[in-house]
């Protein structure tokens, strides 16, 4: 079977790959073209370039033999070892199969420049009034001739670059030409390769939707449906017309138990307890767990004992006395159940300093809280809720925190229930609405018995913000103050 996320891959990928072809080839010309055209651009600056040169050298040699000053000879000495150093790269550069015999003329040229201008140095120096005119002469004359051959030469190239530049056009042409047919192309195979792949997805698509309204109209006897492909999209047609053939046997069977249904509701069910005992309930709770055990439901059976376990601990006597350990025990198997629910849409975290597990504590004093951190702040979470359980000891007390990344609270009612817990009673009941599972009567309830079971009044704080999530924090003393009395 070939999937259909395979077959998209590889015709986009061919698509791909010849689009970037035929890109890779035009920007491969164009590289061609600019490596053509900065070529000949270097070839006309280096004439120019020499041209200037030879020049100024005449003028700086001619200036310093009448000025006989310094400035003009260092001049001169530039110009003459520029050129020394670039008449190699003349024949190197320059030359090309409709230029040679010229370029080496021009290449002995420039190097006769360079000799007589430095024997007109010497016999200057020396004092050879004669033989330093002579070779001044020589070269002013041999200069001239440079200028004159670079202007051939210019002029061949110029020439040369009128055919490379008519090439150029006719090339950018043709290229115009291959991108308007490229976009056709493309545009068109685009088109086709979208209605024939649409087609074989949406086609089968439709004839299962035409089935399932005869289904929903009651007709159970229309024939298979055909899947002409080989991917998802058969398998989703064969389980479709495998489930209408098992819903019609279903239906040929519920007829055939009619009758046994009419009498079934025609008997008089009796009961047989009119309220359930919690000992009957939690012996047919672990009868359960101990049946999913054996047939090997693990899962099950962890959850059903977690239940198991959190209904006979609530259903205890609210008047005794738990461990903190009992508290943690029961956020654990809350904590088992929400996840067996809800899976990874919702992250429980514990961090607890077991030296502090000891700690008397009132029953039902973290699942509250818990609960209400779930209801109302991360229920309505689609992913990437959390709630975190910390546990530990900070000089005199033992800090519970119980935070969560929710909704969090307005400020208006964090304020109410900070109210309530310095004693301000009537300001928070009086403004309190009851919306029957409120997050307030939790927490209220919740703080009023640690008060009355510590003996003091600050047991809590809050740290809320609306859409940054809830902390609720207990300060409970290390030693209880009077609940056993």
């Amino acid at each position: 079977m070939i999937k259909i996320r395979t077959k998209v891959l590889f015709y986009f990928s061919i698509f791909i790959v010849l689009l970037n072809g035929t890109v890779f080839f035009f920007y491969q010309s164009s590289e061609d073209i600019v490596t053509d055209y900065d070529y000949s651009m270097r070839r006309l600056l280096l004439f120019n370039e020499i041209s200037q040169r030879t020049n100024r050298l005449v003028e700086q040699l001619n200036a310093y033999l009448t000025e006989k000053d310094e400035r003009y000879f260092w001049e001169y000495e530039r110009q003459y070892r520029w050129l020394q150093q670039h008449r190699q790269q003349v024949g190197e550069t320059l030359s090309n199969r409709n230029n040679r015999l010229l370029v080496q003329n021009y290449e002995h040229m420039i190097e006769s420049l360079l000799e007589e201008g430095a024997l007109t140095v010497y016999h200057f120096q020396a004092g050879n009034i004669s033989l330093y005119s002579s070779h001044l002469h020589e070269a002013m004359e041999i200069a001239s001739f440079i200028q004159e051959t670079t202007l051939s030469l210019i002029n061949n190239e110029l020439t040369t670059y009128q055919h490379f530049y008519d090439e150029v056009e006719e090339r950018n042409r043709y290229f115009r030409y291959m991108g308007i047919g490229l976009f056709v192309t493309t545009f068109l195979l685009g088109i086709l390769l979208a209605v024939w792949f649409s087609g074989g997805i949406t086609k089968p698509i439709s004839r299962l939707s035409q089935a399932a309204r005869e289904i929903a109209s009651g007709k159970l006897d229309g024939p298979d449906v055909i899947s002409t492909t080989n991917d998802e999209l058969k398998l989703l047609t064969d389980t479709f017309n495998d489930m209408r053939r098992n819903l019609k046997r279903l239906i040929e069977e519920m007829k055939q138990k009619s009758e046994l249904d009419r009498l079934v509701k025609e008997l008089e069910l009796k009961s047989l307890q009119s309220q359930m005992n919690p000992h009957f309930l939690f012996n047919t709770l672990n009868v359960v767990s101990k049946m999913a055990y054996l047939e090997d439901a693990n899962q099950t059976s962890r959850l059903i004992e977690a239940i198991a376990t959190i209904l006979r601990y609530n259903l205890g006597d609210l008047q005794r006395t738990v461990t903190l350990a009992d508290e943690v025990h029961i956020a654990k198997e809350y904590f088992f159940i929400q996840q067996t629910r809800f899976f990874d849409r919702i992250k429980f975290s514990m961090d607890v300093d077991e030296q502090c597990l000891s700690l008397s504590i009132p029953p039902l004093t973290l699942q509250p809280l818990i609960e209400n951190a779930f209801i109302h702040g991360i229920e309505s979470y689609e992913k990437g809720a959390e709630i975190l359980l910390k546990v530990e000891k900070r000089k005199e007390r033992i800090i519970i925190e119980v935070s969560d990344n929710g909704v969090g609270m307005s400020e208006e009612t964090k304020e109410k229930l900070m109210a309530f817990v310095r004693g301000e009673e009537d300001a928070f009941v009086s403004n309190e609405k009851k919306h029957g599972h409120s997050t307030s009567i939790g927490i209220r309830n919740v703080i009023r018995r640690l008060q009355l079971f510590y003996r003091m009044q600050d047991v809590m704080e809050i740290e809320s913000a609306v859409g940054e999530g809830t902390t609720v924090r207990l300060l409970l003393p290390m030693t209880k103050g009077g609940g056993n009395e």
